[in-house]
Order: C-alpha cells, then structure tokens, then sequence
C-alpha cells in the first residue's frame, strides 16, 4: 500500500500528530488508543502494562482466544504492528514508575494514562508537570459515564485508594468511546475535556432539530381522524406550544 496515499484523507483536517505517545494501561481503553494512535500515524509508541491479556478482557478487545496468558502490551504491541509495520511499538510489561517514568518523561510528548490507581494516576500527572514538553492527559470510565481529561481528582486520598478498579460493569462501547475521545484530544481537540454518561450522547442535537427541520407544510395546523367522528380539529396553541417548550430549553443550556 503505497505510503503516500495512507492518511490523504485526514490531512485536511489539520491534525497535530505528536512523534511519541506514552500509553499507561493496556486494557480496554489504552488498548483501543494505542490502535487509533497507530492508525493516526503517530511512528512512535510505548506501552505499558504488568498484567496478562484475561478471557474476560475480549468482551472488549480484539483480540484472539490463542492470545489469552501473554502480556497484554505484546498483545497490543503486535497487533499494531500487523496494521501499521512502519509504526515503532516498544512493549513494557512493568507498570510506569521510579526510573522508568523518569525515561518516559525524556522521550514522550504525550502521556496517557488509562491506569485505575488513583496514586499512580497523582504520580504520573505531577510528573509531568515537573517536565516541559510532556502533557498529559487521563482517560477512564464507570459503566456507561466516560471520562477524559488533562488533569485528576484533587479530592481522592492517594494514600488509603491504591486501586479504584475492582469488578465493574464493561463492554467494548464506552472502552472505544473513551479511546476515541482521547486520541482526538491528542491529536486535535486539545483543550477539550469529557465528562459524561453515553447515553446522553445526541439529546441535545434531536431537541434542535426538532424545530429547525419543521418544513412549511409540517407547520401547519394538524388535524386528528378519529374513528366514527370524522374529523376533529386540533387547537393551534397546541403546536404553538410544543415549539415554545423546545426553544425555552435551548436558551436554558
């Protein structure tokens, strides 16, 4: 596949596609990332990760039964490489920490972190306030509320919550969601940050277009066919109102 034609169709969207990406965390989000990062075409990514891909861990990863028992991050690692043999993928099976982290901070522009340790997360993050030229950004979700961001909770006791993650509600959606959300903040929405539930995704786009959209013939009055009845009127306040109610809401957000 010729090289120049790849990414044609993203260059008009002006995307700032870093050199490296540091991925911390190999599960359902970090995973997804490292793949969209490849795909984006950042040539430099590193992984890390200390745990072993889990039959529980494909419900939202794709990958195969064969890979279950290997490190996650040469799991990840090859199969980007698969997709994208010119991206350069170093795997890590340590978790990112003490001198490690310190060598992160000296080749990595980004770093994410998809950890559930609310410790290593204060770590990471005051790290690489100490170092310019490294952001970072931080992305996880509960169940269906997703979550990005460039900073992490002040109010967490880093010294009593060593994990935040046990046994949680999970499925591909918000683990490719989140992903998602936190490559393009890398890659283009930088100073944009998430904190929703999925499924308030789209309400507020339906509630606009359900005045906008209204042609001329859909404005006029509507009658009701009721059976035996003929045909009864119905009062015009009715639609008048109906549209006051969606205009009072979009001037309330």
């Amino acid at each position: 596949m010729p090289d120049e034609l790849l990414y044609t169709r993203q260059q008009a969207l002006e995307l700032h596609v870093p050199t490296s990406v540091t991925i911390v965390g190999c599960g359902g989000i970090g995973s997804w990332a490292a793949i969209d990062l490849a795909m984006s075409g950042v040539p430099y990514l590193y992984l890390f990760d200390p745990d072993v891909l889990e039959e529980s861990n494909r419900n939202r990863l794709p990958f195969c039964q064969s890979s279950i028992g290997r490190p996650k991050v040469e799991v990840v690692a090859e199969y980007i490489r698969a997709i994208r043999p010119e991206c350069v993928v170093v795997a890590i099976q340590e978790r990112l920490q003490d001198l490690l982290l310190t060598v992160q901070l000296s080749v990595s522009q980004y770093i994410l972190d998809c950890t559930d340790s609310p410790k290593t997360q204060f770590t990471i993050y005051n790290a690489c306030k100490r170092v310019a030229g490294v952001k970072y950004v931080r992305a996880g979700y509960d169940g269906t509320r997703v979550m990005v961001t460039a900073n992490v909770s002040g109010w967490i006791k880093t010294d009593v919550e060593e994990e935040a993650y046990q046994v949680n509600p999970s499925w591909v959606v918000p683990s490719q969601i989140v992903a998602a959300l936190a490559v393009g903040k890398i890659l283009k929405y930088h100073d944009q940050e998430v904190s929703l539930d999925i499924c308030e995704i789209g309400i507020p786009v339906l509630q606009r277009q359900t005045v906008s959209r209204l042609t001329a013939r859909c404005r006029q009055r509507p009658n009701a066919v009721l059976p035996d009845r003929g045909t009864v009127e119905i009062p015009h306040r009715t639609v008048v109102e109906m549209e006051r109610e969606v205009r009072r809401r979009e001037q309330g957000r």
